[in-house]
């Protein structure tokens, strides 16, 4: 991405992996793969789902641009791999409906029915009581529509789809 481009990416931490010396073949394979995953799993993204008055939020804009570039491929393949998506937002043409209720579901998310684990779309009342209350890596997500997003953000892709020549997203 040219440098006079917005980056759209939050990214991983540059780091070098380490692998046992003397591997070769499917062991190296599985070595370095191990130590990738190893690596995006523990920087992995999670947000609080509320502020400090226990107010439910959405994510930041970083957060919806990040979720953006991914969905719209707004950087380059490369780059889309290596810093891969928060899961802390996803941006919606419209809101399902709650799995307990009749009211809009501004989260995804995954809960426990007795001993059963699943993903349920819920409304901010049951998402309070059956939601983990973090984003992101505990598989909950902040469902934003696309008309909430916010006019700098729209802007930023706008930009980048411009320079791709493509048009524009928003």
């Amino acid at each position: 991405m040219p440098p006079e481009l917005p980056d759209p990416l939050l990214r991983l931490p540059d780091e070098l992996i380490a692998v046992p010396p003397g591997l070769s073949g499917d062991q190296l394979l599985a070595a370095v793969f191990t130590q990738a995953l190893d690596h995006v799993n523990l920087h992995a993204m999670a947000w609080p789902a509320a502020d400090p008055g226990g107010n439910l939020v959405p994510p930041p804009d970083a957060h919806v641009l990040h979720e953006l570039a991914h969905a719209n491929d707004l950087a380059d393949e490369e780059e889309l791999l290596v810093n891969p998506r928060l899961g802390t937002v996803g941006v919606v043409t419209e809101l399902p409906e709650c799995d307990f209720c009749y009211l809009p579901a501004r989260y995804d998310a995954v809960i426990t029915v007795g001993d059963r684990r699943g993903g349920a779309s819920l409304c901010g009342e049951h998402y309070r009581e059956k939601g983990s209350g973090t984003l992101g890596a505990s598989g909950d997500a902040y469902l934003m529509l696309d008309s909430e997003v916010s006019d700098s953000v729209r802007a930023t892709c706008n930009e980048i789809r411009a320079a791709q020549g493509r048009d524009p997203l928003f």
